[in-house]
């Protein structure tokens, strides 16, 4: 995760929306001679890394949770505060009561303010809806943003992100199992060969047990659809070694992991996605342990977790900061992190992730002279250009 490939005095040769040279300048200015229709960025004393990715987000959503961050301040657990009345449910009946319009407005803002943060890829999961319209209409949304903004999305369908309120659980699963998965994996064969349907299960106390976890991922797995978990955030459940056998692209939070679990994790495909900003967020004294997952050989990635309640979050150069300062990870380990290990957890490490000849040209412009100043500079958004297959798609 340590070996990034520094090149000073480099240049980038982008045709079509494909990196087709990269390497010292001389060499690629020789072999791709500019045109008189060629863009040419001067990117000097600049810092220039592949687009960054972002591998687990909730950001479709309406309203807001402010209110518990007021109640986090005082105190109060992220249990506390669901028990009365706040937590996903709270942003559900927000949800609920927004059109599929509203939602997409507020996406689009959103992934507005990823781009300008250096965001070129971005999943996104439903969730907050937790009935059957609902989520179909958060998956939607999603869909119709894919289409009608440049960050490319990749959606997850998270139905089992909590049981309603007043429901019983048991026929929720059912109904999970035998309605909604069906709905959604059948929607999204709609868009075509390739295109990409994740599904996610928070298996944790209070949200979904183990064996419900794997009921609804295995319901999955027979529609096309590859599992994600939240999987051991706050107790360890079994969800991480789950995950491992049923060949998931990825076990996110993984705070309360143990020690043969990552050792599990070590020896799969299965990406561990750590989310620094929600411990961080949720003011928690402990942090994913990323210097075991990374020292035993496992492959890791970082997302923001960007949602309403537990980390309103979505900068990652923040989180780059986050990870070095909380998870002790190096700012070489937290690139990678941020790039190839989470465009292999989101199913497109072949695409994105790296520059390379045959990726796609996404590509950041960072305001700085170093790798080592982006986590440095906490706070103030470094990043000069944003530019998405071969497109320049926001400038700061």
């Amino acid at each position: 995760m340590g070996q990034v490939k520094r090149i000073r005095d480099a240049a980038v040769a982008i045709r079509s929306g494909f990196v087709v040279g990269a390497g010292p300048a001389e060499a690629v200015l020789k072999e791709f001679k500019p045109g008189r229709d060629t863009l040419v960025i001067d990117a000097s004393g600049k810092l220039v890394t592949p687009g960054l990715v972002d591998p687990h987000t909730h950001a479709i959503f309406a309203g807001n949770r402010a209110n518990e961050f007021i109640m986090r301040c005082q105190g109060k657990t992220y249990a506390e505060i669901a028990r009365a009345g706040g937590g996903i449910v709270a942003s559900m009946r927000a949800t609920r009561e927004a059109s599929l319009d509203e939602l997409a407005g507020m996406g689009q803002e959103r992934f507005k303010r990823m781009l300008a943060a250096g965001t070129t890829t971005c999943e996104v999961k439903t969730g907050y809806g937790l009935d059957l319209r609902s989520e179909m209409e958060m998956l939607e949304a999603v869909l119709a943003l894919s289409r009608s903004q440049p960050l490319e999305l990749v959606p997850t369908f998270m139905a089992a992100h909590a049981v309603p309120p007043g429901g019983d659980r048991g026929r929720y699963v059912e109904e999970i199992v035998t309605r909604m998965l069906p709905a959604a994996a059948e929607r999204v064969r709609k868009e075509g060969p390739g295109a990409l349907l994740f599904n996610d299960v928070f298996c944790d106390e209070g949200y979904f047990t183990l064996a419900e976890t794997r009921r609804i991922l295995e319901a999955g797995i027979e529609l096309g659809m590859r599992p994600k978990v939240h999987a051991d955030e706050f107790i360890s459940l079994g969800a991480t070694a789950l995950a491992v056998e049923l060949k998931a692209a990825s076990a996110d939070h993984l705070l309360a992991v143990s020690n043969p679990d990552i050792e599990l994790l070590a020896g799969s495909e299965t990406v561990a996605v750590l989310l620094p900003g929600t411990s961080f967020f949720l003011n928690l004294p402990e942090h994913a342990p990323a210097r075991k997952l990374i020292d035993s050989g496992a492959a890791v990635a970082l997302g923001s977790d960007f949602n309403p309640g537990s980390c309103h979050i979505f900068s990652l150069p923040f989180i780059w900061g986050l990870a070095c300062l909380h998870l002790r990870m190096t700012p070489q380990e937290a690139l990678t992190a941020l790039t190839v290990n989470a465009a292999c957890a989101i199913g497109l490490g072949k695409k994105i992730g790296q520059i390379r000849p045959g990726y796609q040209a996404d590509v950041v412009v960072f305001a700085v002279g170093s790798l080592e100043e982006i986590p440095y500079n906490l706070g103030w958004n470094p990043v000069l250009m944003t530019i998405k297959k071969g497109r320049v798609v926001a400038k700061n």
